[in-house]
């Protein structure tokens, strides 16, 4: 039976980890270890949330941090270690403000179960935007009725589609779905990338590197908490151009992905970052 973990990072979102934990919670299928990685968060490392359940073990390890450029990827490999560690046969990396629908995780053990990959795989699901929530909150059970649009993927799928392939070389998305064995196969993680960018991608390069492939779920979906609009600040730009760069040195080119892409056809990533070199 596949001992599944949901690993995500931390830095001083509890209102959203705490929706997370409460959406996932409303599931028939709960994963049966939750990782949490504090990035120089106390009040996680500390226990003093209210994320834990006898449903799952539930896992919180810290990691030291800088305020200028959070190790999410590093976080995110150490989570990796720690649901090893816990029995994980199957790792969700989820970004702290994806809330899994009750069905996320059925749909996704089912998918795999019958649509195994040839060689290693990358899995990610719908992403749907949600609009602001209430005074009183989400009601988790509903969240299909707070959807503003699709994020990065088109609307959900119907479960009874087969294989949705994706291109890796967009790829980006704040869930991320693989087996420890196909991570360990294609080197894990990259730690390098900061800021909570480039890591999917880069995961993406490698796994097509390896001859697998990238794709969609259908009928899984995830849905990521109301932020509002704004123009990318000094310090955004810079984190891409760096994550960029450490993705052009791994892979001989630059990102296609969004989180690159869109800042270099709006005209805001640094005149020195040179597409054509």
């Amino acid at each position: 039976m596949t001992r599944t973990a949901f690993v995500t990072t931390v830095r001083r979102q509890h209102d959203e980890l705490i929706d997370q934990v409460s959406g996932f919670s409303l599931g028939a299928e709960v994963p049966d270890v939750h990782v949490v990685v504090g990035l120089a968060d106390r009040a996680v490392s500390q226990g003093r949330l209210p994320i834990t359940s006898d449903r799952w073990q539930t896992e919180v390890v810290g990691l030291p941090t800088v305020k200028r450029e959070l190790p999410t990827a590093r976080g995110l490999q150490l989570g990796v270690e720690t649901a090893v560690q816990a029995g994980a046969d199957l790792l969700v990396l989820l970004d702290v403000t994806c809330i899994p629908g009750p069905q996320f995780l059925g749909h996704l053990l089912q998918h795999i179960r019958e649509h195994p990959g040839n060689g290693p795989t990358l899995w990610t699901t719908a992403v749907q935007r949600l609009r602001e929530a209430p005074p009183q909150g989400y009601e988790f059970a509903r969240l299909e009725d707070w959807v503003v649009d699709p994020e990065h993927h088109p609307a959900p799928l119907p479960p009874q589609l087969g294989e949705v392939a994706l291109d890796p070389d967009r790829f980006a998305s704040p869930v991320l779905v693989i087996s420890v064995e196909d991570l360990a196969s294609v080197g894990g993680l990259c730690e390098e990338y900061v800021g909570g960018l480039g890591h999917d991608s880069d995961l993406a390069a490698a796994v097509a590197a390896a001859g697998g492939q990238v794709r969609l779920v259908p009928g899984a979906t995830a849905y990521r908490r109301h932020r509002p609009a704004e123009r990318p600040d000094a310090l955004h730009l810079s984190v891409a151009s760096r994550d960029a760069l450490v993705y052009r040195d791994r892979w001989g080119r630059w990102p296609a992905a969004p989180w690159f892409a869109d800042l270099v056809a709006a005209g805001l990533i640094p005149a020195e970052v040179d597409l054509a070199s």
